[in-house]
Parts: structure tokens; sequence; C-alpha cells
């Protein structure tokens, strides 16, 4: 009796093992092998010999005879060498400490010591972590095992087993004392233990559990292996047989058990897996170990329909390769006949038969063969073909089965076929909707139609897409990355089919292909025509829908296009409309805020030009001061106006250079004489040069200090301090007096800032000064605010020492001293302070 199917090394072999008790012989010549990731089940009658088996593989008992080997080498005769080898046994008794804990059961004979003491926190974890690789579930480990359920207990003494991580398991009826739900858990933890490659051996008298666990059964009767079966190929009832020495029939059983289990695996596979596994299971079905299935192929470059090789067993060499793609018809041979006519062909000897020219060659070519159609629902779908090295035909019932599994060969074939028509028209769809979506989303027309160039390529399957204009501008392209030498032929190929496009006639519609690797349509926009191309690095990849959706994608691609000339022109529209706006406000302002000094200049004028007044010396200066005063003023009021109109538009510019924030703070000081220069404290602490445009910092700073002066009821002092940030890339300048101050209000803070507001204390100007400050500075890239303290007024002033991205073209080396800015500011006053 053979010991298993052949192939794979063998983790544990039986091999002739004899066992006498007197003049009782118990085991008579068992051969067995049991494989890595394998369960093979062991059953039979009370007293045919498992558990007297299992003793003498687990050197519990001696064999009288014969040979157990591991990987090839001689099983140890006794049991802690069998344990050591890599076997490990789970007894039906369990053979557990019921008065200790499953952490102590686990370790049992192997403990975990820490010089003289049992090291228990490392052999908890090593437990632990044991239980949660086998998804054991035990929730208090440390009580006595006798407190536990059987499945509890039971899968405590598998762990145990398991431990070493043995090469083989041998359990002996681990479930006959366990309830559903508890045998349950323990076949669950056998699978796992076979997916990790285990080899196991399962006593058991439970068929239902056999048929479900093993991947072979074992028959020992009488002491003997009678039978070695797959539990796919034989029925429960052919296994009670075996034990009880019943011969029974049971092919058309058999064949029942494979067509349902075919029937349960087709159901979970993939479509593309299916016929595979149909043609496995037909071969192992009719007992045929060549055969091959040819379906309807695309016609060749002659217009013939051919029919193509898409699965084969058994088959192999030169032979193959003439069956790889044949013709529909009689030149095709037993395949092509069968599906040109639709009726089963059966050769019994091709060498005595002259029509079938295609099996003309080697020796090697099959004797006979046989046909049978793959009838679908509206045509053939191709045939399966059997081959066999001996003359004869098959038997009518084996031509019958065929057929039966051709049918579920067509089933599986029209299922692929539908899922991927449905499968293409979904990827039609949903990339029109993309498209659609993105074109009509939120984003800008121009940033829209990248994205959605994108989920078109995509859609296609297409390496890359563009979009060419023919009025000059630069091609709109999906952000593609196909590397340097494969971009650079992309982008030649497409620019050549707009080019080709282009000096179509405009009466062209519809997409065209250029060359075989580009596909293009020409687009109509409103300002110029444009050509949308997309290109495959291979050809063959370029999918039957391709053209069908470049056409209603170029129709949304179109309305896209027109939205962003739209937009172009709604945006110059809008930018027109708050340029006036713009315009308005600045005369408004000016007309307001110079109202007040050129009525006290004409005022003052007319007074000093009355005929019939004789003006003192005196008088007459009072009144040319006043006059030269709001001049002044005015002077002042336009230069704010301008400023901040420059900074509302976004057109402030900037003189920048490397300068020195001592001068700047010395030369805004300087220009405060309302103020004795003794009020003002200045200090720096490694302050380094910065990039910044001298004059528009001296007037942020001119503008800080007179509010300093002006508003500070109560002042005595305003210190001035500019340091390095603590980050090294900005400098901080803190300008703080203990005058009355403004408060802790973060909306009072914010709101002096705004355009025409003024502090608590009003006084002339237009309530820009601090506006246009904190233009200046952030147009320098950096942030001004008003500081909540006690006491006084805080201002902060960070500014960046190099210069913020996007300034063009780097500055120059800074210089290792600055120079002065036009005079204007003399050195630095006590910066030692």
């Amino acid at each position: 009796m053979s010991d298993g199917p052949a192939g794979g090394a063998a983790t544990l072999r039986i091999r002739g093992v004899h066992k006498r008790y007197g003049a009782r012989s118990v085991l008579r010549g068992v051969n067995l092998a049991i494989r890595s990731g394998e369960i093979v089940a062991l059953v039979g009658e009370n007293g045919a010999g498992k558990s007297t088996l299992v003793r003498c593989v687990a050197g519990a008992e001696s064999s009288d005879a014969g040979v157990i080997e591991l990987d090839g080498r001689p099983l140890s005769a006794d049991a802690i060498g069998v344990r050591d080898q890599g076997v490990a046994i789970v007894w039906q008794d369990l053979a557990l400490c019921d008065n200790l804990n499953a952490v102590a059961n686990v370790f049992l004979g192997s403990e975990r010591l820490n010089g003289a003491l049992l090291d228990e926190a490392t052999m908890f974890r090593e437990t632990h972590a044991l239980f949660e690789l086998l998804h054991i579930n035990i929730p208090q480990p440390l009580v006595p095992v006798g407190m536990l359920s059987g499945g509890q207990r039971q899968l405590v003494a598998i762990a145990r087993a398991v431990r070493r991580r043995p090469a083989v398991l041998i359990l002996d009826e681990p479930t006959a004392s366990l309830g559903v739900a508890e045998t349950l858990v323990v076949e669950r933890l056998l699978a796992q233990l076979r997916a990790m490659g285990t080899a196991i051996l399962l006593v058991s008298h439970g068929l239902e559990q056999v048929f479900r666990l093993a991947d072979r059964i074992a028959v020992l009767r009488d002491g003997d292996i009678v039978a070695n079966v797959s539990p796919l190929e034989v029925h429960p009832d052919d296994v009670v047989a075996l034990i009880s020495g019943i011969e029974v029939d049971s092919t058309a059983r058999r064949q029942l058990r494979r067509l349902r289990s075919l029937v349960d695996q087709l159901a979970e596979v993939e479509p593309s897996a299916s016929l595979p596994l149909i043609v496995s299971a037909m071969a192992e079905a009719v007992g045929i170990d060549q055969l091959c299935v040819h379906l309807l192929d695309q016609p060749d470059e002659e217009g013939r329909v051919l029919l193509r090789c898409s699965a084969a067993v058994g088959l192999d060499g030169p032979f193959l390769e003439r069956l790889a793609l044949v013709p529909i018809g009689s030149s095709g041979g037993p395949p092509g006949v069968a599906a040109a006519t639709g009726e089963v062909v059966v050769v019994e000897d091709l060498r005595r038969d002259g029509r079938w020219a295609l099996f003309a060659g080697p020796a090697a070519t099959p004797r006979s063969t046989w046909s049978v159609p793959i009838l679908g629902s509206f045509s053939v779908l191709g045939a399966v073909s059997g081959y066999a090295d001996t003359v004869g035909r098959p038997q009518a019932d084996q031509l019958e089965l065929v057929s039966l599994y051709a049918s579920h060969a067509a089933a599986a074939i029209e299922r692929e076929r539908l899922l991927a028509e449905a499968t293409r028209r979904n990827r039609v769809l949903e990339t029109l909707r993309g498209v659609l979506d993105t074109l009509a989303g939120p984003l800008p027309a121009h940033g829209g139609l990248a994205i959605a160039l994108l989920a078109l390529c995509r859609g296609l399957g297409a390496d890359a897409i563009a979009i060419h204009r023919a009025t000059g501008e630069p091609s709109t392209v999906a952000p593609i990355d196909l590397g340097p030498g494969r971009g650079a032929v992309a982008a030649q190929r497409q620019r050549a089919a707009a080019a080709a496009m282009l000096s179509l006639p405009n009466t062209v519609e519809g997409p065209r292909s250029v060359d075989d690797d580009t596909l293009a349509v020409r687009i109509d926009a409103p300002d110029g025509p444009a050509v949308v191309t997309a290109w495959w690095s291979n050809p063959r990849q370029r999918s039957d829908d391709a053209v069908d959706l470049l056409d209603d994608a170029a129709r949304s691609l179109r309305l896209a296009l027109e939205r962003q000339v739209a937009e172009r022109a709604n945006a110059e529209a809008a930018s027109l409309r708050r340029s006036q706006t713009r315009q308005r406000e600045f005369l408004f302002r000016l007309n307001h805020e110079l109202r007040t000094p050129l009525t006290a200049i004409q005022g003052y004028a007319s007074t000093l030009r009355q005929p019939d007044v004789d003006w003192d010396l005196e008088s007459q200066q009072r009144f040319l001061d006043s006059i030269a005063s709001e001049s002044a003023r005015m002077g002042r009021l336009v230069g704010d106006l301008l400023d901040f109109s420059a900074i509302d538009s976004g057109d402030l510019r900037l003189q920048q250079d490397w300068c020195d924030l001592g001068l700047v703070l010395e030369a805004a000081r300087r220009c405060v004489t309302e103020a004795p220069s003794s009020l003002f404290h200045l200090h720096t602490v490694d302050a380094p040069p910065i990039w910044g445009d001298h004059d528009r910092l001296e007037q942020v700073f001119v503008n800080l200090f007179e509010n300093a002066v002006r508003h500070g009821r109560g002042l005595t002092g305003v210190v001035v301090t500019a340091r390095l940030a603590p980050s090294r890339a900005e400098v901080e300048v803190r300008v703080a007096d203990d005058g009355g101050g403004i408060g802790r209000d973060p909306a009072e803070l914010e709101r002096v800032f705004r355009p025409h507001e003024r502090g608590r204390t009003d006084g002339p100007g237009a309530g820009l000064g601090l506006a246009i400050a904190r233009g200046v500075v952030e147009a320098h890239g950096g942030t001004i605010a008003l500081e909540p303290v006690a006491v006084g007024t805080s201002v902060l002033v960070t500014l960046p020492v190099e210069p913020v991205a996007g300034d063009g073209a780097g500055p120059p080396e800074p210089p290792l001293a600055p120079p002065r800015s036009g005079g204007m500011a003399a050195p630095l006053l006590d910066r030692s302070r």
C-alpha cells in the first residue's frame, strides 16, 4: 500500500513498522508519510492499532521492526529524544497538571530559571506571546487548569506541544470530549498551525471533522494502512466502507462530490481564475493527462478567425507550440472542426488519418485525440481537447462528463467577459464623471484642466496626455513622470500628432489615430483650435473604447476651454472694476483729508491779503508759520495716501539693500523733533545687517516714535531694542513706552492698524500711519503687532534677515560694515547699554 502522494520531501515517514503483543500482531508493516503544511487523518475502528502507532512514533513504545524517519534521519527511540528532534504529541488524556496554572503547564519540564529561582515573569510573557500567535483566548492564565473548560485545557495542551515549534504535531482524539463550540476553536487552531507549515497527524473517529480538516485520510485496518485517499475524491460512506472492509462502488458519488467542490470553488475565486480551475478539475475527473482549451481569438491579418490556446495540462514542447494558435475549420484539426460545427470530434488514430496535418510531426505526437465544443449562450466559444498516447476512443460517459465541465467553462468565460465589459463601461463612466466633476468644481479652469487630463489619462490607460494650442500658448500637460527618455519621445510624438491634426480641414471631426501609438482629437475653442493627444508606449495596451472615451471627453474639455476664456475675461473685468473702485476711494480720501489743511491755508492767506488791515511783523510771521505747518501736513497726507494706495493695490516698490538697523533706528529718532533725544533709549544686541529698504523702514519707526510721543500720556521714556531672534532667521525690534497705553483688549490692539483708525487720543493725520507701517513691514516679509502689556504700549516688529522667497535673484553678500544711508543717520549712540 502506498504511503501517500508522490512529490515533496516527507517530514515524517513510517516504513514497514510492526508491533506484536505476545501472539497478537497489532501493526503489520505500516507505511505512512506526513509532509510539512499537511494534515493527515488516521482513522480506523477501535483496536485497529492507531494508538499503538502513535506510541511507537512518540517513543513511548518500541516497534518490533520497521523504520521511522524525520527528514531522512532515524527518529529517536525515547520520548525525550523524539521531542528534541521536533515531534510533539498531544495525548487524549492531555497529561496536564490540574493544580498548576496554564503558564506552568506550558513550561512543564522546561521551566525558565533566574539563578536558582523560577523566572515566572519571563514564562508569563512568552506564554502570552504564544497565545497571541495561536489566537488562543484564555482570560485567566494564572488559575489552575483544573478550573478551565475542556476546550481551554485542550488549547493549553496544544500550546505546550507547539511551544518548541515542532516540525510534526500528533494529536490523539483531540476533540473527543469537547462540545461543539470548543471543538471549533481547536479546529481553527489546527488549520492555523497547518498554514504555519506544521505537519499534523490527526487521530480521530469523527469523519465529519476529518473531512473538514484533512488533506489526506489514511485508513488503518487490522494493523495495516489499507487506503490513503484525498477527501475531495471520496465520500464519507467510502471511508466507512474502507474502515469496515466492505467494498462499494462510489464512482458516481465521487464525481458528484468533485462537481460540488468545483461549483463551491468557482463561487469564491475571481473570474480570471475560473478557467484554469475548471481545466484542472476536468483532467482529474476524466483521468486524462493531456488536455488543452482553445478560445476564439481576434482574426489574423488575412481575416481568418483563430483559436488561441488559453489553458493546457500535460502538454509541452513543439506540439504545444503548434496548438498555440489554430484556425477554425478542418485546417485547425479537431479543435477547429469542433469549434466550427459545434459537435464532438473523435480521432482514434492520428497517424492513420491524413486529414489532420496539424498533428503531423515527431514521434512524440499523441496517437489519438478528441475535441468537445464549448457552447456559450449565443455561439461557440471554443473547444476542449484531450490527447492520449494510445490508439482508441474515450468512453461515452467520459465525453458526457467533459461536456458537463465544458458547460461550466462556458459559464465562466461568459462571466469573465461580462465582468470585463462592465468594468470597461464603469471605467469609461467613472473617467467621464471624474473629468466633469473636476471641470465643474471649485478649482479654476486652468488648474482643473490639468487634473481632468490626469483622470482622462488614467481612464484611457495612456502613458501621456496633453492639450496643444494653435495660438502659441504653452501646452497643458498632465503631471505624469515618464522619465527623461520616454518623456522626450512622448512629447515629440504628441507635438507631431497635434501639428498633423491642425493641418487638416476644419470639417474633420472626431478622434483620429496618428501612427499606432498616438490618438488625437481636435477641439474648436473660442480663442482658437486646440488638439488633445494621448500617447501609449505600448500600442497594444490601448483599449477598444479609447476612441469613444476621448471623443466624449473632448466635448467636456471644449467647455473647460470656453470656461477658461470666460474666467480670463471675468478676471480682467474684475481687475478693471477694482482699479476704478480704488481710484474713486483714493480721490474721496484725497478730497476729504486735504480739505482741512487747504481751508486753513486759504484762511491765513486771505487774512494776510486784507487791504484794509495792517498786520505787524509778529502776526505776519505767525500766519506764515501756520501756512507752512499746514502745507507740511498736507504734504504728509498726500504721501500717506499715495503710500496706502500703493500698499492696497499691491504696487508698493522697495529699494532694498543691506542696511544696519542701528542706523535706521538712530535716523528715525533724529526725525522726531517734538521730544528731547534723552527720551529715547536705543539698544541693539547682535543684530546683523538685514535685506531691506532703509528709507521705508525709517518711515515705519518714525511713525512708531511719533505715536509714542504724541499719544503717550505721562510718558517718561521710550525703550527701543533690536536683537536677533532665537531662530536666527529674523531680527526683533521692540518699541516700548511707559505712557498711557492702549490696554490688553485684542480687538483694540488690532483695530489701530486699520486705515483711518486712531488711538484713544485723536490728533492730526489721516489715521493711516500704522496701516502704512504694517504694509511696509509685510512687504519686507515681516510682521508688526501691538503686545498686550500692563503699562504703556509695546510694539513688536519682526524682519527677516535674508530676502524672502520669490524676490527674484539673490542679493549680494552683506557688507562687513553697511554704508550709511544718505547721511540721514549719525552713528548709533549708547549701543552698549
